[in-house]
């Protein structure tokens, strides 16, 4: 079913093409995640992302419509450090907060006129994103059970938008490459969590509440990509 929704959604994108030609291929590069837990901020997450996509063609025109269906890691991390009953440090620790996604993606393009072929461009887009997995498992222990985001409260489905600014160059007619870099929040939250009463603290041995937890997604991506033309010639009869 999930697969189903993003494959929907990245091909309802490519209707938006025209008939005729049309640029399409990979990108990929590194990620900053951050996010917000309540309004305050965690440590960045350097992780990666990749994507394919398509993007309609007409040379006597700098706008142009595209949708992408990539993979994105997506979350932040933590600076933790340990203390002893009598309250001096015993440790350190950067939990990092996975959240591992496929998103679907349509927008459209502007490219600025420039006196060569290589042309900036700036983009504006909307997603849908579903959540495969998280590495949250891994801090489901007494130790950080009180403290950290767990799976029951990850939102599966999120959307938001995406603005970028990037350069194109040719390499040959049929051939290109881009380098682009996008800011991608997150209109909807991926982790809601109500308050939960009656927790034991590991560290006291207490009974304690656990507050509401909300966190939002805040993403940095910088992009390397190419361009392949798909260039369809229409001959006259004679």
């Amino acid at each position: 079913m999930k697969g189903t929704v993003l494959a929907l959604a990245f091909f309802a994108s490519v209707g938006l093409l025209p008939a005729q030609s049309f640029i399409f291929g990979p990108k990929l590069g590194p990620t900053l995640g951050v996010q917000t837990w309540n309004g305050i901020d965690r440590q960045p997450l350097v992780a990666y992302h990749a994507a394919l996509y398509l993007e309609s063609y007409n040379p006597d025109r700098n706008g142009s419509f595209f949708g992408q269906l990539g993979y994105h890691l997506r979350g932040s991390s933590q600076n933790v450090t340990f203390f002893n009953v009598g309250g001096n440090p015993t440790g350190r620790s950067r939990p990092t907060f996975e959240f591992r996604n496929v998103a679907a993606t349509i927008g459209a393009k502007r490219r600025i006129d420039t006196f060569g072929d290589s042309k900036p461009y700036y983009s504006f887009a909307m997603r849908v994103e579903y959540t495969l997995g998280t590495n949250l498992d891994q801090y489901n222990n007494a130790q950080f059970a009180t403290y950290f985001p767990v799976d029951p409260f990850v939102n599966k489905f999120n959307y938001g938008a995406t603005v970028a600014f990037g350069y194109e160059f040719p390499f040959s007619e049929l051939v290109g490459g881009f380098v682009e870099a996008n800011i991608s929040p997150d209109l909807s939250r991926q982790y809601e969590q109500p308050t939960i009463p009656n927790v034991l603290d590991p560290f006291t041995g207490n009974s304690i509440s656990l507050r509401e937890q909300t966190i939002r997604n805040i993403t940095f991506e910088v992009s390397v990509g190419l361009r392949f033309l798909r260039k369809v010639i229409y001959l006259e009869d004679y």
